[in-house]
């Protein structure tokens, strides 16, 4: 997975939701069904860390200036949400569930947890800031052959979640703030394709076997750090698919090594820091007879075009080592971070209605040479000149080769710029918590109470009834918790209540059926009158389809169907007289005209009565 004698290394962070039953810092627990009933705005801005030094990460998010609109309701979040009172102490239940991955995975926890403010001013939360711990060090992940070394194990507060999200404001959620995250940082190691999803499924799995971490889109994240040069190092925050990152790792592979060789080239054609020349200038005038539809539109609503110099760029802006590797794609998506569509160069001149002529003027007011580029940006913006200088220092950037930077990853497993790398003013001591003292008392209890492993667990489905697939779909499901409930609290075949859980609401996933609005209270409502006999096993599917497309409620179904409900006389009433239209069949073949019966049975009971039910009294009036 290397050229050019670049070596790609990998190390994953691993982010991970606690099912806790409150959030970190207070005592609600989010996620809760009502109208938002809470409304308020701020503006964030970059702090300086105590040596006086504000993050660039930081300052660049700033540039923005963006409103943010925060909506709630007082069953999700309170005032601790809202930044208007102090935070509460750590979740003592939060704690204890990281302690307890941090011993699964052999770490060392710290004598004493301290809080730390992490400086976030995308509005993501209303402080500014978010709420990180280190909870242990040390320790080691081991996959098949392989270990993988533990370098950090963290606890901290996930973020608001976004509703919606403009050029001047942003919409965020406050259910979702402060849910409790562990965050897992592994060594950076070489890449190879078929280990790194392997490491990812097995950390999940690792945490999962506590029954204490949450299940759902959303709430495992993995962001990537990858480097191939040694030194620079790319992070891609929020990978939620397994199988994207390898596409993603690979893509940034690629296009890591088309930044090194177009450093190569710019060198080659005697480029470096001390004769890098910046020059930009209103084009717009060039324009004013244009062809282009695209320009036409921009100028017709004031808008204007920058012309940015790219000295030695010429062919480079373009080049590309796969698809999207692009140059042209990382300036245009660094546009984009501030509100523009995005840019035009020269490599792909004329084209979109400009012309040569007008490359040609544009050349020549930037006094460019033979292997000088150019950018054109558009937009109707007053600041446009941060975009511009954004777009000169992006250009700088490329004598260093890879800058380091925070990407965010795209559907097709691409990546996109997110802002610069932070540096250590992001991060400085929280002064409204008091450190919590790990004592040995506590460790003693957490390494007493430490799960079975994922191996043994898989064992103890299997000794139930499970076969190898049903106890892995299990396991990974977000139902894992209510089927072990289930399992001890129903007389019913747990191969049956793990089929449903999995297969079957998988499949109505696939089928646009919207399982989220049915929840746990509901499936077990389900299983039992299953068990009662109420409910038809057959109509398990239809009953969930029933509560996703209709809306109606689980209560409503129930009363129907025992209103409903066909007594012993009526079912036997309908099959005799399925016997008796089938009486040829049934005189010819006897007890092998079953099926036949069972068949025709169903069409007539299916969801109405259990299968078992229907099954036994067909046999029973065969015989007879």
């Amino acid at each position: 997975m290397s050229d050019n004698n670049y070596e790609l290394k990998v190390g994953l962070e691993i982010h991970q939701q606690l099912a806790s039953s409150t959030k970190l810092f207070c005592r609600c627990n989010g996620f809760n069904e009502g109208d938002d009933e809470i409304y308020f705005n701020r503006i964030l801005r970059p702090t300086q860390s105590e040596l006086g030094k504000t993050d660039h990460a930081a300052l660049f998010e700033s540039r923005k200036a963006k409103k943010m609109k925060y909506i709630a309701n007082t069953n999700t979040s309170c005032l601790v949400e809202a930044d208007e009172e102090p935070p509460h102490e750590i979740s003592k239940e939060a704690l204890d569930i990281a302690l307890t991955i941090s011993y699964l995975l052999n770490s060392e926890p710290v004598d004493e947890i301290h809080v730390m403010r992490k400086l976030v001013i995308d509005g993501s939360n209303t402080t500014g800031f978010q709420r990180t711990v280190i909870i242990a060090t040390g320790g080691e992940l081991k996959v098949e052959n392989i270990s993988i070394p533990v370098l950090s194990i963290s606890l901290e507060e996930d973020a608001s979640r976004i509703i919606e999200k403009n050029q001047d404001e942003s919409t965020y959620s406050l259910d979702r703030l402060s849910v409790p995250l562990i965050e897992i940082t592994l060594a950076p190691m070489k890449f190879k394709k078929e280990e790194t999803e392997k490491i990812a499924l097995t950390l999940g799995r690792l945490m999962r076997t506590t029954g204490k971490v949450a299940r759902g889109i959303g709430t495992i994240r993995q962001d990537v750090n990858i480097s191939i040069d040694g030194r620079n190092i790319i992070e891609v925050k929020g990978v939620q698919q397994l199988d994207m990152l390898s596409n993603i790792i690979e893509f940034e592979n690629n296009r890591q090594q088309n930044l090194i060789e177009i450093k190569n080239e710019l060198f080659k054609r005697g480029l470096n820091l001390d004769n890098f020349k910046k020059k930009s200038v209103d084009v717009s005038n060039i324009f004013k007879n244009t062809e282009s539809k695209l320009i036409k539109k921009i100028l017709k609503n004031n808008g204007k075009i920058m012309a940015i110099k790219a000295s030695k760029f010429n062919r480079l802006i373009g080049q590309e080592k796969q698809e999207g590797t692009r140059l042209g794609r990382d300036i245009s998506s660094l546009v984009k971070f501030f509100g523009y569509g995005g840019i035009f160069h020269s490599d792909e001149l004329p084209n979109y209605g400009i012309i040569k002529d007008e490359c040609n003027e544009i050349n020549t007011i930037l006094e460019n040479q033979q292997n000088d580029a150019f950018i054109l940006l558009t937009g109707n913006k007053d600041n446009m000149d941060i975009a511009v200088k954004s777009i000169e220092n992006r250009l700088i950037q490329c004598l260093i080769g890879i800058p380091a930077e925070t990407r965010m990853p795209t559907e097709e497993g691409m990546t996109n710029f997110m802002r610069p790398r932070p540096g250590s003013a992001r991060m400085y001591p929280e002064t409204d918590i008091i450190p919590v003292r790990i004592t040995d008392k506590k460790r003693s209890e957490i390494k007493n109470s430490l799960p079975e492993s994922y191996e043994k667990q898989l064992d103890n489905y299997k000794q139930i009834g499970l076969n190898d697939k049903l106890s892995i779909q299990i396991f990974d499901s977000k139902y894992k918790t209510l089927f072990e409930k289930l399992v001890k609290e129903i007389e019913l075949p747990p191969n049956f209540i793990a089929a449903q859980l999995t297969e079957t609401l998988i499949n109505l996933s696939r089928n646009n059926i919207d399982i989220s609005k049915i929840n746990d209270k509901d499936l077990e409502m389900i299983f039992v009158e299953i068990q009662n006999g109420v409910i038809a096993k057959e109509s398990f599917e239809k009953i969930i389809q029933d509560i996703c497309n209709n809306e109606l409620r689980l209560d409503e179904i129930i009363i129907q169907m025992k209103e409903d409900k066909l007594s012993e006389h009526d079912i036997e009433r309908i099959i005799k007289e399925i016997i008796i239209l089938k009486k040829d069949i049934v005189a010819e073949r006897g007890q092998e005209s079953f099926s036949i019966l069972m068949g025709e049975a169903m069409k007539e009971l299916r969801g109405k009565v259990d299968g078992k039910i229907v099954s036994e009294k067909i046999r029973e009036l065969l015989k007879n």
